[in-house]
Order: C-alpha cells, then sequence, then structure tokens
C-alpha cells in the first residue's frame, strides 16, 4: 500500500462561458495541492512483480484563477479579472501495474488503465468590468453558481521507491491523468489533464 502528497499542474484551457465571453475564455488554473493511495495486489512475484492497482486521490483548491476574454456587449473591448472559486478533482482508478528491483533496497514501478473523475468548480459573486479603459456598461454580473460533472478518463503513474525500514519505503513519484468535465453552468467544458508530482510512503502489508 502507497500513500503520497503532492501538487497536480493541469494544463491551462480555453473555457466556453457565455455570460462573459463571445469567444473562447482563456482559463489558467493554478497548482493544485493532492493526496491519495494507492494498493498493489500482487497476480506475479519473481525479480519483477506484477498485478492490479486500484487507487484514487483528491485536488482541490480555493484560490483566484484568471480569465481572460471578450466581453458580451456591443462595446467589445479585453476583459481580464480575477474571480473567487474553488475547484475539486476525486478520481478513482483500476489498472494493471509492475514492479521491479533496481537493487537490495531500491525498486521501480510504472502503472496505468482507467480513471473514473468527479469534478466541481465554484464561482462566487463577482461583477466584472472590462480593462483597460472600462465604462460601466462594459461590467458583466456573474451570479453565484457551480457545476460539477463526473466522466470516464485514464490514468499513469511511475517512481522510484527507496527502502528505509523492513517493509517500509520513501519514494518520488510522477502521474498523469487526464480527462473531459462539462462544467455547464460556469466555464464549460474543459480538458482536464496534467502532471502529478508526488512523495510516496510504501509499505508491504
Amino acid at each position: 500500500m502507497q500513500v503520497f502528497l503532492g501538487v497536480l499542474e493541469p494544463d491551462d484551457q480555453t473555457g466556453d462561458w457565455d455570460e462573459i465571453s463571445d469567444d473562447g475564455v482563456d482559463v489558467d488554473f493554478s497548482t493544485l495541492p493532492s493526496g491519495g493511495i494507492e494498493v498493489e495486489y500482487i497476480f506475479g512475484r519473481g525479480w519483477v512483480h506484477w498485478g492490479l492497482n486500484p487507487g484514487g486521490s483528491v485536488a482541490w483548491k480555493n484560490d483566484d484563477t484568471n480569465f481572460a476574454g471578450a466581453l458580451t456587449n456591443e462595446n467589445g473591448g479585453t476583459l481580464l479579472v480575477e474571480l473567487d472559486n474553488s475547484l475539486l478533482l476525486v478520481e478513482l482508478h483500476l489498472g494493471g501495474y509492475v514492479r521491479g528491483r533496481l537493487g537490495d533496497q531500491v525498486t521501480t514501478y510504472a502503472a496505468a488503465g482507467p480513471m473514473l473523475m468527479y469534478g466541481s468548480h465554484d464561482i462566487e459573486n463577482e461583477n466584472v468590468q472590462g480593462w483597460p479603459e472600462s465604462t460601466p456598461e462594459d461590467s458583466v454580473d456573474i451570479p453565484q453558481s457551480n457545476s460539477s460533472d463526473t466522466n470516464i478518463g485514464y490514468y499513469a503513474r511511475a517512481g522510484i521507491d527507496f527502502q528505509i525500514d523492513d517493509k517500509q519505503y520513501l519514494g518520488l513519484g510522477v502521474r498523469y491523468m487526464g480527462t473531459e468535465l462539462d462544467f455547464d453552468q460556469t466555464v464549460g467544458t474543459l480538458d482536464i489533464k496534467g502532471p502529478q508530482y508526488v512523495l510516496t510512503f510504501t509499505t508491504q502489508l
């Protein structure tokens, strides 16, 4: 069993937010703290182990997210604004893995498979104004709203573990997740994908 803590870095996206933009809205999500658990059920033993890898993770951030687009009114102009918001991502996965020894106290592993992700995006009350040289007519009221979605995607993970005690390891890893979530009440459909860098603690049960 492995527990991990790290940061998820979703790729920048272009959303479709009709309330504030005629065209696409550029979305720059900041780095999300994350943590989770992995379990490895061994089917084959040897210098290389292999089997099933169920697990899951949570990533969450309540922070400013940058949106940039063109105002949806006759004046046009450029919109540059920060919105108070929160983003929650929860995923469960089940894939296959292989783990092999590089030495008496060092192992390395890789895994991949399908994933189920739930996402929730919340926006607080805001009044947005165009920039630069905005006028009152340029303002757009954004009501408090939230949106959520669930979808199938994929995950992959790889890393290295260093033995620190009998059946206990510390390590470094990188994970990658990819899916599409439709936040239809806020920013629209986004490709939620990107790397996750983690510190790990592994123990044999």
